[in-house]
């Protein structure tokens, strides 16, 4: 059976409403790589998160706007961009759970950046004023799914493993972005002016942020599927272990 991928869905007004949305090339990647995908509505319920977190063997955390910078103890600067408190405490809670039960997360851009802060890490506000010469990150010259720039990736890292490279190409539409590491990950990436571009833990079995969007990529360069199918795979060996103990992940 394909293990279920939970993905956070995007939040925008339009016509007077809000509507909660996921470009379907998240959903594509998913079911490509061997999952079952579902969208996870935003909320700030617990009792629903508790029951998100029994549903779903893996947790996909996908692109979007800033994230308040309050939430990891600093003021906004002017040049922080619009925020959606509502979706930043539901993934915050989101993270936080699935790290208690060791539910394999993979977070791309936002993703990785909501990942870094619910495990006590910090972030960039803006890296073009905070970080000297940073450089190429919010392209206006090419369409997402080519590359941008370059990712010198760690040896001896997870993402290393799955990419099987010490350097990729990769997009990149953002301008924040980690800026201390949380406890407990270790940065597997930078690009080439520093900025962090990876993480990943050393304690749970599977949490990786990517600072690009694969999902993006796929098309053109299938290889990213690699991502993917990491989480699908750990997702798998995540279901085993539900199933044969179900309540040693309670």
């Amino acid at each position: 059976m394909r293990p279920i991928i939970g993905i956070t869905t995007d939040k925008a007004m339009e016509d007077g409403f809000f509507y909660e949305k996921l470009n379907e090339t998240n959903i594509r990647a998913v079911i490509k790589a061997g999952g079952a995908a579902i969208m996870l509505p935003i909320t700030d319920d617990d009792e629903i998160i508790e029951k998100y977190m029994e549903l779903i063997d893996g947790l996909y955390l996908t692109g979007g706007g800033d994230i308040n910078p309050l939430i990891f103890g600093e003021e906004p600067i002017k040049q922080l961009g619009a925020v959606d408190y509502d979706r930043d405490v539901f993934e915050m809670k989101l993270c936080k759970k699935a790290a208690e039960k060791n539910i394999p997360m993979l977070g791309v851009c936002r993703g990785q950046q909501i990942m870094n802060v619910a495990a006590g890490g910090t972030l960039y506000q803006d890296i073009y004023v905070q970080h000297t010469g940073a450089n190429g990150h919010s392209p206006r010259f090419a369409p997402g799914g080519f590359e941008h720039h370059s990712v010198d990736i760690k040896s001896k890292t997870k993402l290393h493993s799955i990419m099987g490279n010490g350097v990729v190409r990769v997009n990149s539409f953002h301008h924040q972005a980690v800026r201390v590491a949380a406890p407990g990950y270790t940065v597997s990436a930078y690009s080439k002016d520093g900025i962090i571009e990876a993480i990943e833990s050393d304690e749970l079995a599977f949490a990786v942020g990517v600072q690009w969007h694969p999902e993006v990529m796929l098309d053109r360069y299938p290889e990213v599927i690699a991502l993917y199918r990491a989480l699908i795979e750990a997702a798998e060996n995540y279901t085993r272990t539900k199933t044969s103990n179900p309540h040693s992940l309670r």
